[in-house]
């Protein structure tokens, strides 16, 4: 069932100065760390270059649950809004796991998450603090960092997801849902992990039924989307196929 309304402060304005810049600058570290590495043509400095990335990111996600943690009333309500539960965080450390162990479950569940959920949240911040506070940064590094790693994976380390991989990470998604519904159960109150009690504050055009209609309707949306986040990949072996005569994999 919906958790109880809140009061809280309307989110920050869209596509405003700050907004955009965080946007451009999300864009801008992974192509300026791609150039470099590839510049210099070493698997040494590649592998130490995502180590650092990973630990950066790793080390901003832990900070940002301390500000979270030091902004709550109470433990309880730390526990019931700001646990790094949402996928969102769940694929960051999928992600840093890919950069530090070259994991492909890590890799594709940050990947086909990353490329749906996560653009979507930097497109639409359900957040209010504005710029310069260490929630508005801590935020787009966070959520940003999921791409920085998605890239980074790609276009350095070479790594990419299959079409196996797309419902095996569409499978552990809706597992994870299973999961933290059970957490969101069992925390009450105004728990919402996943946003499987309630729609976000953010003006998203995805939430656009009522609670429950848009969980199913997020269901069909994810998995059109990840088709779509795989489609590069298809066209790509199509066209080596046709190279070579082969059928794709």
């Amino acid at each position: 069932m919906p958790v109880a309304a809140t009061n809280s402060p309307p989110h920050i304005p869209y596509f405003d100065a700050p907004h955009i810049g965080a946007l451009v600058l999300t864009l801008l570290v992974p192509v300026v760390l791609v150039m470099l590495v590839k510049r210099k043509g070493s698997d040494e400095l590649s592998r130490k270059v995502g180590w650092a990335l990973a630990g950066l990111l790793l080390a901003n996600e832990m900070g940002y649950r301390v500000f979270h943690f030091l902004a709550s009333a109470n433990t309880r309500e730390f526990l019931e809004l700001a646990l790094p539960i949402h996928l969102c965080p769940l694929a960051l450390f999928a992600g840093v796991i890919a950069l530090w162990r070259r994991s492909q479950v890590g890799y594709e569940f940050a990947y086909f998450v990353g490329l749906t959920g996560t653009l979507n949240a930097l497109l639409t911040p359900d957040i209010v603090r504005p710029f310069p506070s260490f929630g508005f940064i801590g935020y787009f590094v966070s959520h940003g960092g999921v791409l920085w790693t998605v890239l980074y994976a790609t276009l350095v380390l070479k790594m990419r997801p299959t079409w196996r991989s797309l419902w095996r990470i569409f499978l552990l998604v809706n597992a994870i849902a299973v999961v933290l519904a059970l957490v969101n159960l069992a925390l009450g109150g105004q728990a919402n992990y996943a946003f499987l009690c309630q729609a976000p504050e953010a003006d998203t055009p995805f939430f656009f039924a009522p609670w429950p209609w848009y969980i199913p309707l997020l269901e069909g949306i994810a998995l059109g989307m990840f088709v779509l986040a795989y489609l590069p990949f298809w066209f790509s072996d199509r066209l080596a196929s046709q190279r070579t005569g082969d059928r794709p994999d």
